[in-house]
């Protein structure tokens, strides 16, 4: 069958083409017009989001990865979590053994308590010794007084004496009293010196019993110092039984926050030396965006500025955040290894400053390491 071509046909003498000629093309020319439409608008979203926002394809989700290590060494002896756990604050991650430290803390436990006991008997002596002395003082005083006393009645007997000797020494010569009471006059004396000098030992001795009891209370001074030996020593003991009880609190493991358990590094039964890695982990609610953003657009990046955030492991998590910090220095800075110049030769190399970017309530824990793309919106 042969193919029938649409021919021009003559209407009142007007050469006309078919209707459907008209269609097709009316179609051809609204198609292009949709096309440059569409043109024009993604050109435009184009320009606006190269102009309002600043992007960066090569962001990354960081987080704070706390590493667990111990203070003390020692034996692992349990380690109840492994990667990927979800912990609690305070869950234990693991017991180092225990038995030498509880061991040195009994036996500084029973050098406290002997350290008291010698304390409270030491302080009971000090006490009786202080009791004695004051009531031997007291006695003391009283007998010097009563010396004293008698010193003083015996003195004035003696001066008695002496007078009515005095008196009656002249007379005798004269007769005018008898040789029989001159001697008795005399006797008297002599016998009222006798006793003025028996009394004045008297005194001389309780006087000596005083300072002997006073020189009693040196050895309540040596007791208290004793006393406050023996409380330093017990408070250096006691010091070192905190320090071993630290140390037993020490050899068990907890976790500082709620978390996850990122990696271990060591397993029970292997020695642990003060300072080794145990295992990391990171808390999954505090995690951020890290952008390094070109040198040539982080002048208009600024503290507050929104920021859609897209992670590659979610391509259908749209995530909403803003920038938190804007890095101080470029990361060139913080290389190991710089690059010296000796040649001369220089060759300009666009750096790049992080900046920290916070989520705003992200639906799902993020896992630290992730990449991740990042559109800053910088329109005035």
């Amino acid at each position: 069958m042969s193919e029938q071509i649409a021919q021009p046909f003559v209407v009142d003498g007007i050469r006309t083409r078919p209707k459907s000629a008209r269609v097709q093309r009316l179609i051809g020319l609204a198609a292009l017009l949709v096309v440059l439409l569409a043109g024009l608008v993604a050109g435009g979203f184009w320009l606006r989001q190269r102009l309002a926002h600043v992007g960066e394809n090569d962001a990354q989700v960081q987080g704070e990865v706390t590493t667990i290590a111990s203070r003390v060494d020692g034996w692992l002896m349990t380690r109840p979590v492994m990667e990927g756990d979800h912990i609690a604050k305070g869950q234990v991650l693991g017991e180092l053994d225990t038995r030498d430290a509880k061991l040195r803390l009994a036996a500084l436990v029973g050098n406290v308590a002997a350290h008291d006991a010698q304390i409270r008997q030491t302080t009971v002596q000090r006490d009786t010794t202080q009791e004695t002395s004051d009531a031997t003082i007291a006695d003391a005083h009283a007998q010097v007084a009563a010396a004293a006393a008698a010193v003083a009645v015996a003195s004035h007997q003696a001066d008695l004496a002496r007078s009515d000797f005095a008196r009656a020494d002249p007379l005798v010569g004269r007769g005018d009293i008898s040789r029989q009471n001159w001697e008795h006059a005399r006797s008297t004396q002599l016998q009222n010196e006798a006793t003025l000098r028996q009394v004045m030992a008297q005194y001389t001795s309780r006087q000596a019993a005083l300072a002997q009891a006073t020189a009693q209370l040196g050895q309540v001074r040596i007791l208290t110092a004793q006393i406050e030996v023996l409380r330093a020593e017990r408070d250096a003991l006691a010091a070192q039984a905190d320090q071993v009880r630290q140390e037993i609190a020490d050899r068990t493991l907890r976790a500082p926050f709620d978390g996850i358990v990122d990696q271990t590094f060591i397993h029970p039964g292997e020695y642990v030396q003060a300072g080794q890695w145990l295992m990391m982990l990171h808390d999954p609610t505090n995690v951020w965006v890290k952008a390094n953003i070109r040198e040539t657009e982080v002048g208009r990046v600024h503290v507050g500025q929104k920021v859609a955030v897209r992670v590659d492991a979610y391509p259908n998590l749209a995530l909403q955040g803003h920038v938190m910090r804007v890095g101080n220095a470029a990361t060139n800075q913080f290389a190991l290894l710089p690059s010296p110049n000796p040649s001369g030769n220089f060759t300009k190399i666009t750096q790049r400053v992080p900046v920290r970017i916070a989520l705003d309530a992200p639906p799902q824990p993020l896992q630290p390491g992730l990449m991740a793309e990042v559109s800053i919106d910088v329109a005035p």
